[in-house]
């Protein structure tokens, strides 16, 4: 079935939501890569600078609006719904974006796509939570988000699988993302590249990682296989992390020498509270605030992702050293480092 799947790529059609974002481009280009057709929900004014040189087609529409989404998945065969809001003012705003408005899609898939042969939900592993302990957590644990964005995303994986009997649906759950295109880790890099590390809290804390590239072969790999319907996976590099060795790594690829700086808990959150009356006083969004704060202080994100290896044949491609290595170079060429 595979094989037929991959010589038939061209005569399929794949409508990415969220595709002139930093996961949804690269996917984009991933897609074509393979020989798929593209179409991308964007809205009228989405910066297209990632897509303006792809052949792809266009429909505009807004999750928010329901009606203005059918053009969108009329005549479509896979969607990878990877469109949400990673950062908010309010809880109810996490929610319209990544809950409702992934019910809107789900319902318009229905009625105007019934015969859809795959639905993919790009959530998130804050969806889950962290872990307890220094085991790395499965798609089996009880799931304990401790943000409102968490929160939101669980609720757009409920929605998800209450229509998984009328859509063969598959939800995805990746750890923080980096590499080219991102401005959520490149904070971290800039960090580094001033000759700072920093820890939260006491003692050490734990991540996963995936670079987008990987991320990329992991969702597709789950679009098309077809013990994937119904599941859930966490797509990640295949090892966790330690705060301290990830930045070790980063200074590496830098060549920089750096200075721990171990930044207390309470300090996380009162800098999480100026950060938001700030951007509130110029009527903006801030991309730190306690929602943040509340996540990045937890100890352990570890994943263990064997069940994607085993059930979709997802292979890393790119542990920290060499992905960091290819964002890196790509900060620099476009002097965002």
């Amino acid at each position: 079935m595979q094989r037929e799947f991959d010589k038939n790529r061209q005569s399929i059609k794949t409508l990415v939501t969220g595709a002139n974002g930093f996961v949804g481009s690269h996917l984009v280009e991933g897609l074509l890569d393979r020989g798929y057709q593209v179409r991308c929900l964007i809205r009228k004014t989405s910066n297209l600078k990632w897509l303006s040189d792809l052949k792809i087609e266009y429909a505009y529409g807004d999750i928010s609006e329901k009606n203005s989404l059918k053009e969108a998945v009329r005549n479509v065969d896979i969607i990878i719904h990877s469109a949400g809001l990673t950062k908010a003012k309010t809880r109810e705003e996490y929610f319209k974006a990544n809950a409702e408005g992934t019910r809107n899609l789900m319902e318009v898939c229905i009625e105007e796509n019934p015969k859809l042969q795959r639905f993919v939900y790009i959530s998130s592993q804050a969806a889950a939570g962290p872990g307890e302990d220094e085991r790395p957590k499965d798609e089996t644990a009880i799931n304990q988000p401790v943000s409102y964005y968490g929160e939101s995303k669980l609720e757009g994986e409920m929605i998800v699988s209450d229509y998984s009997s009328k859509l063969p649906v598959t939800i995805i759950r990746p750890p923080a993302v980096y590499g080219p295109r991102d401005t959520d880790m490149l904070g971290f890099f800039k960090v580094v590249n001033i000759g700072f590390r920093i820890s939260f809290g006491k003692g050490e804390s734990y991540i996963s990682l995936v670079y987008v590239k990987d991320l990329v072969d992991g969702i597709i790999l789950a679009a098309e296989n077809p013990k994937a319907v119904d599941q859930t996976y966490f797509i990640a590099e295949d090892r966790v992390y330690s705060w301290r060795e990830a930045f070790n790594i980063i200074a590496g690829v830098l060549n920089k020498k750096t200075v721990p700086i171990r930044i207390p808990k309470s300090i996380v959150f009162l800098l999480a509270f100026l950060s938001e009356n700030l951007y509130r006083l110029i009527g903006k969004t801030p991309a730190f605030n306690t929602q943040k704060a509340k996540e990045i202080t937890q100890r352990y994100w570890g994943l263990n992702v064997s069940k994607a290896k085993t059930e979709l044949g997802f292979i890393p491609r790119f542990p920290l050293d060499k992905g960091a290595a290819e964002t890196v170079r790509w900060y620099k060429e476009n002097g965002w480092l």
